[in-house]
């Protein structure tokens, strides 16, 4: 009869235990998640100035309270026309309650884009930002392409684009009804797809006519902007055009 309550005691015991075990499991996990940390990238002013230093700021939230003791923050900036193989990193310090922030100076007007790469503990957070520097905006590519005439861009969109599969990327830019030739022509693709836009560079196979390749990740649409110029003749423009992308 002893052998039979020690035995039952030590069953109540051990299932106790198990339960207490399994009441804590969760709420630890709960207390070790963190929550993804929040980036806002501020300017001084838009558009940006040419040749003037200037303050980018990147403030960091996580859980709404200010990160700042971040691992890293680091902007990686380049021009548009230039592609992100031109682009140069610069690590930001901490000014206070979770600011981060660099000087820096633009030498080129422009269209840039800025990524404020972040990393708080584990977690990578890369937030990107498109910014006007100078007085080079559409009316300012308009003035260019009405001083040289009239430019016609047209993207050949008959095909099936599916993602996946390796898609040809074909323009045909006409000056003044007459083939746009020997000019650097470059795709801009951008998607809520993609976590950063994607430029690719395109070869004249005929007069006028400039192709590239590229594999569009998933469905959905996609923006692709198509710049050209010859900045010997300060020419510079774009167009842009949708397209639709099949599974």
């Amino acid at each position: 009869m002893k052998k039979f309550i020690f035995l039952a005691c030590a069953l109540i015991c051990l299932f106790i235990t198990a339960c207490s075990s399994e009441e804590k499991t969760p709420s630890s996990e709960d207390e070790n998640t963190a929550e993804i940390p929040e980036v806002e990238v501020t300017f001084e002013q838009t558009p940006l100035p040419v040749n003037k230093e200037t303050t980018i700021k990147a403030k960091v939230t996580q859980g709404g309270e200010p990160v700042t003791e971040a691992s890293y923050v680091k902007f990686e900036i380049w021009k548009n026309s230039k592609g992100q193989d031109s682009s140069e990193t610069i690590e930001a310090q901490h000014e206070a309650s979770g600011i981060y922030k660099i000087k820096q100076t633009f030498n080129e007007e422009g269209t840039y884009q800025i990524i404020a790469h972040t990393q708080v503990d584990d977690l990578h957070v890369m937030p990107q930002k498109e910014v006007t520097v100078g007085k080079q905006t559409q009316s300012s590519v308009e003035h260019h392409e009405d001083t040289n005439g009239r430019f016609m861009v047209n993207l050949m969109t008959d095909q099936v684009f599916k993602a996946g599969e390796e898609s040809t990327l074909i323009t045909h830019i006409n000056h003044m009804e007459d083939p746009f030739t020997e000019a650097e022509v470059r795709f801009e693709i951008s998607s809520d797809n993609l976590d950063k836009h994607i430029f690719i560079d395109a070869e004249e196979n005929e007069l006028g006519e400039y192709e590239s390749t590229y594999t569009f990740p998933q469905a959905g649409q996609y923006t692709i902007n198509i710049h050209y110029e010859k900045p010997a003749e300060e020419i510079h423009g774009h167009q842009e055009q949708t397209v639709e992308v099949t599974k």
